[in-house]
C-alpha cells in the first residue's frame, strides 16, 4: 500500500534535492508496507536517511544563507522526533502504529515539499547556488 506516490507534484527540478525526496518516498511507502516484525527495521533505516537528508539539506540552506532556516530545521526535527517516539512505542507493543505514521508523514511531505522546500530551491536558484550531495553526509 502506497501512501505517497512520486509524481510532478513533488518534482522541484533540482536534481539533489529531488534525489533525496525520491528515496524518501520510497521508505515511507516501505513503513506503510512494512510486517509488523520488520516495522523497527524498516523504521531505522527511514530515521536513517531522514538524519542524512536534512543534514544535508541544512548545509545547503548554511551555504546559501537561507533567510528561513529556522523553521524548516524546525520542521525537520518535529519528525525526526515524532518518528522517534513511534519508534519506541512500536518497541513497546504497538505494532500498528507504522502504516498511521506513514499516512501522516506522507500528507506532511506533501506540504513541506510545497512550501518549505521549493521556498529553498527557489533561493538556492535566485542566488546561483547548486547543491551538491555531500560525501560527509551521504
Amino acid at each position: 500500500m502506497s501512501v505517497l506516490e512520486w509524481s510532478d507534484e513533488l518534482r522541484i527540478d533540482n536534481g539533489a534535492m529531488d534525489e533525496l525526496h525520491v528515496e524518501f518516498v520510497d521508505l515511507l511507502n516501505a513503513i506503510a508496507d512494512a510486517a509488523p516484525e520488520a516495522a523497527i527495521t524498516t523504521l531505522d533505516v527511514f530515521i536513517e536517511h531522514c538524519e542524512r537528508h536534512f543534514a544535508e539539506e541544512e548545509q545547503w540552506m548554511q551555504a546559501c544563507e537561507f533567510p528561513r532556516t529556522s523553521c524548516h530545521l524546525l520542521q525537520h526535527a518535529s519528525l525526526l522526533q515524532v518518528a522517534r517516539d513511534v519508534r519506541a512505542r512500536i518497541v513497546n507493543g504497538e505494532e500498528n502504529l507504522a502504516p498511521l505514521l506513514a499516512a501522516a508523514v506522507g500528507a506532511w511531505f506533501r506540504d513541506h515539499v510545497t512550501f518549505m522546500d521549493t521556498m529553498l530551491a527557489n533561493h538556492m536558484e535566485d542566488v546561483g547556488y547548486v547543491p551538491q550531495h555531500s560525501d560527509a553526509v551521504a
